[in-house]
């Protein structure tokens, strides 16, 4: 089976879970990794299954992943599942939630056979903390210690949590 791989990352933990799920998938299958930038979404026929992750952004996809998922031709012959990566200790759940929601109602518009997707923590990206502090009117003791927990993501079991997922993907092809 061919399959790819594509994602977009500014902090690191999209890229880290789509490697694992590069690892768990390339054993038995040709398998491509692409940062989403690099990939014309016009031109994947070749390909049986796509997996497409981001981070969330503001309680949306990622705008490069929105416009990716967006150009997409409608009812290709590939299968897409989806993986997200988010800051939910400081975000609410619905947040994430109707992001990951977002990737099946693209996949339903389209007519593309969606097969789910995967979510966890990850890092805040430093360059937007400050502005998440003030807005949750935080004390910087407080903050530091939401930061402390959330830095830990994506982790180990993150990464073996991906990778389930991506056998489960693969055994509803």
């Amino acid at each position: 089976m061919k399959i790819l791989v594509a994602y977009f990352s500014q902090t690191g933990n999209t890229e880290q879970i789509a490697k694992a799920i590069l690892e768990e998938i390339s054993g038995s299958n040709d398998a491509d990794l692409s940062k989403i930038e690099g990939v014309d979404a016009s031109s994947l026929d070749g390909y049986d299954l796509i997996f497409v992750g981001t981070a969330i952004h503001a309680g949306g996809l990622a705008a490069p992943a929105k416009d990716f998922l967006a150009a997409l031709p409608n009812e290709p012959k590939y299968s897409l599942a989806g993986f997200v990566t988010h800051a939910s200790d400081v975000y609410s759940k619905e947040n994430y939630e109707k992001a990951i929601a977002g990737i099946g109602d693209i996949c339903s518009e389209k007519k593309i056979n969606y097969l789910g997707c995967f979510d966890c923590r990850g890092r805040l990206a430093p360059a937007i903390q400050p502005m998440v502090q003030k807005a949750r009117k935080m004390s910087d003791d407080e903050w530091a210690k939401l930061m402390e927990d959330t830095d830990k993501h994506p982790n180990a079991d993150d990464e073996l949590k991906a990778k389930e997922f991506a056998k489960e993907v693969l055994s509803k092809i």
